[in-house]
């Protein structure tokens, strides 16, 4: 199982796009544009189709935010079955930063998602974070802050073989890091949600 994984807005489909997927792909955005169905209709019909090849024991790789406990469970639910389960974890340093990204992006395909959303996803997904390190056979992340122009996404950890490295650069220094690996960095952007 391939998880490419990250709140909205974090460049995920860009920044995947160079990696080989494993088995069937199993995306919400697509099934929505193939069957032009709602978001929630597409959402539904993915977790459909990726109980199913689990169920069948198939090889597949999806996209997620990792906000909600649905995908962890699932992800638990793979390594019982003896699945090697590798993820793929693209962030920011700031949700603004998603924020303005999903704003532009609606501009272009009209999937919209209010910030307040983007910003309370962000959150969520990097309070849960740390439940990846007990899933993950490999465990890759990757900071996308920075714009294309201004270079490319760097990886800060990396989990392999029970090892797990560090890489404070850019604009993550080894505190960020450790608070992410804590699941406490999100709660640096809760304040603006109550």
């Amino acid at each position: 199982m391939l998880v490419f994984a990250g709140p909205n807005g974090s460049g995920k489909s860009t920044v995947t796009a160079g990696f080989n997927v494993i088995g069937h792909y199993v995306n919400a955005d697509e099934i929505q544009t193939a069957l032009g169905c709602s978001p929630l209709e597409a959402a539904m019909a993915a977790e459909a189709t990726r109980e199913y090849l689990l169920s069948e024991r198939m090889d597949f790789t999806f996209e997620t935010l990792l906000s909600t406990e649905r995908n962890y469970i699932l992800m638990e639910k793979a390594k019982e079955k003896g699945y090697l389960v590798v993820c793929v974890f693209i962030l920011t340093t700031d949700p603004q930063i998603n924020v303005e990204r999903v704003i532009k992006r609606n501009r272009w395909n009209g999937n919209d998602v209010p910030p307040e959303k983007v910003v309370e996803r962000y959150c969520r997904s990097l309070k849960l974070f740390p439940r990846l390190f007990g899933l993950c056979d490999e465990l890759y992340v990757y900071d996308n802050s920075r714009d294309r122009a201004e270079g490319e996404p760097h990886k800060i950890i990396g989990k392999m073989n029970g090892a797990v490295e560090l890489y404070p650069a850019g604009d993550w220094s080894l505190q960020m890091i450790d608070e992410l690996c804590r699941g406490k960095y999100g709660e640096r952007f809760e304040k603006g949600l109550t």
